[in-house]
């Protein structure tokens, strides 16, 4: 026998498999739709339970449990060209229909249907004693969803509901006064469009992310890692850094560390710290020793502590201290202690000693001149 291919496809589109023409729509099993795009493809599918569904009840309506929404007895809407199409619509739609050309804005779509489930549950429906995902639809001339019973239930032989874009569909019309509601069960967990979770690894040539990452616990790079393609580029990191190997810039002399405005706040360096030029706006202590500005506009050193020593490594010039002329004012050699030649007489100073560079020395001294 030739393959039916008008049931094919229906059921194909109706998320059934198409074994044999000499079944039911509704004794096909339930399969995978055959074409998907990223908001239809469900990446949390693994906390869809298989079995002990949540809810069954008109008390338990419009409740959410992990990755399931649950919907009692919804009135659907109907298509305004006949009466063998409705939709599950969100709100309602009006009674007089709205029409199949064009989808509505609060059109649901991805309902779980019984593939999900264990296979003792694959007949039950919403609405069971023991629920399945099975849809339940009900066909009354009632407004009251609650009054309806076993008599408004229609066969699942009479209808055709594609679980993917919440379209009910007849074998034949309904009567123009009824009104159909549907228990359903529907997916409202994340898509590839809306987010993705995966147990195990991703492997990719490479990684872009246009906006940003939040909530990581841990994460793992080996090899090579590139953040940012220009200088200008600005990474955020919110809390320590821990670092195993060397921190090297790609480029010399041109990156800094801190600002004028965000500055560092401690430094601890095990080890030397080479520095072209070291220009520092407040004291520093090495050792016991504080070095600091002095004077009314910070011009002069300062250096507190006590028992200074120099120690050089040879025997001449020891310690030598020049003015702004580059001229030697203060020399200390190996014992030997050398003054700067002055051929002007400062002003007398009392316990003044200096060396007029004609052998004379002068101690003290508050005369007119030099002899």
């Amino acid at each position: 026998m030739a393959i039916n291919q008008e049931k094919k496809s229906n059921r194909l589109l109706s998320s059934r498999r198409f074994t044999s023409a000499d079944l039911n729509t509704s004794q096909e099993a339930f399969t995978s739709v055959l074409d998907l795009q990223a908001s239809e493809i469900y990446t949390q599918g693994d906390l869809i339970p298989l079995s002990a569904l949540p809810f069954s009840g008109s008390s338990q309506s419009g409740q959410e449990s992990g990755v399931l929404k649950y919907w009692y007895r919804y009135r659907l809407t109907k298509s305004n060209v006949d009466e063998d199409v409705w939709f599950f619509v969100s709100p309602t739609g009006s009674a007089s229909g709205i029409t199949p050309q064009l989808i509505a804005s609060g059109q649901q779509t991805n309902f779980i249907s019984p593939k999900y489930s264990i296979s003792s549950l694959a007949n039950a429906n919403t609405e069971d004693t023991t629920p399945g995902y099975g849809v339940r639809v009900f066909a009354s001339t009632s407004t009251n969803s609650g009054s309806l019973g076993g008599g408004d239930v229609v066969s699942g032989n009479d209808y055709q509901f594609d679980y993917k874009t919440g379209v009910l569909q007849f074998e034949t019309a309904r009567s123009s006064t009824e009104i159909v509601y549907m228990s359903a069960y529907q997916y409202v967990g994340t898509t590839l469009a809306t987010g993705l979770s995966v147990d195990g690894d991703i492997t990719a040539n490479q990684f872009v992310v246009s906006s940003s990452v939040t909530y990581m616990t841990s994460s793992y790079m080996s090899g090579s890692t590139m953040f940012g393609d220009t200088l200008d580029d600005t990474h955020q990191f919110t809390g320590s850094v821990s670092i195993s190997g060397s921190f090297i810039p790609t480029k010399d002399d041109i990156m800094d560390l801190g600002s004028s405005t965000f500055e560092w706040k401690d430094l601890f360096v095990d080890g030397t710290a080479n520095i072209d030029t070291l220009s520092l706006t407040d004291a520093f202590t090495y050792n016991g020793v504080t070095f600091n500005t002095s004077g009314s506009l910070n011009d002069g050193l300062s250096i507190t502590g006590s028992n200074f020593q120099l120690k050089a490594t040879g025997s001449d010039n020891l310690f030598t201290l020049y003015n702004n002329s580059d001229e030697i004012v203060f020399q200390a050699d190996d014992k030997v202690i050398v003054l700067g030649a002055r051929t002007i007489t400062p002003t007398a100073v009392a316990g003044g000693f200096f060396y007029s560079g004609s052998d004379h020395w002068f101690l003290g001294f508050d005369g007119a001149g030099l002899p």
